[in-house]
């Protein structure tokens, strides 16, 4: 029997996986995107 596909081509699993993913690297680049702020905030407030 063939797999359920959505409109992008996912079966169900694949699409939790991927938004698994998506969600831990998101989750890294705004830490990352923060601390790189706050740093430059220390460096130089009127920035």
């Amino acid at each position: 029997m063939a797999e359920k596909r959505s409109l992008s081509g996912l079966t169900e699993e694949e699409a939790v996986e991927f938004h698994d993913q998506f969600k831990t690297t998101f989750s890294a680049f705004l830490i990352i995107a923060a601390v790189a702020h706050v740093l430059v905030w220390v460096w130089k407030p009127w920035f």
